[in-house]
């Protein structure tokens, strides 16, 4: 626990500048997958989607950092897409027992009436970036959504999603 509470503290203290890298990263993400004007994905990821979904469906992922460079920005892109489709935002989970804990997630929809539901989108993206080819992002995000509505309705236990 005293280790979990330590990681707590550094990811609490690291989030100002994770989120501020976040933007300028997801922004040359985007354009990097040919999505132009780029910067559209930060108020509009919603619509970003089909396109990334067309860039990267049969992209192959080689190890090792190319895997983490992708990681990394599909789990950007994932969590900024709830947060702007819900109204939510992103923090560090500090829900002791929760299986997120001490994570980068997103939540606290407004929009879905109850802001207890999270997800962890790096975890969703590492499922997608593993997946093999053709990888669809566009059903992914549409079995989150029914999941995190789910959830938001109180017809899952717990609040965690995915």
């Amino acid at each position: 626990m005293k280790n979990e509470i330590t990681l707590l503290k550094e990811r609490q203290e690291g989030f100002l500048d994770f989120y501020k890298a976040l933007i300028p990263t997801l922004v040359e993400f985007v354009g990097l997958m040919g999505v132009q004007p780029s910067h559209e994905v930060l108020k509009h990821a919603v619509r970003i989607a089909p396109y990334l979904d067309k860039s990267l469906k049969d992209m192959l992922i080689g190890g090792g950092e190319e895997r983490t460079w992708l990681l990394l920005r599909m789990g950007q892109f994932i969590g900024e897409y709830f947060v702007q489709k819900y109204d939510g935002c992103w923090y560090v989970n500090d829900i002791v027992g929760s299986r997120y804990f001490a994570r980068y997630v997103v939540g606290q929809f407004a929009a879905l009436g109850n802001k207890m539901p999270m997800l962890d989108p790096f975890l969703i993206a590492q499922g997608f970036v593993d997946a093999p080819v053709p990888r669809n992002l566009e059903a992914l995000l549409r079995e989150i959504d029914v999941e995190l509505i789910q959830v938001a309705k109180g017809s899952s236990s717990g609040s965690d999603v995915n």
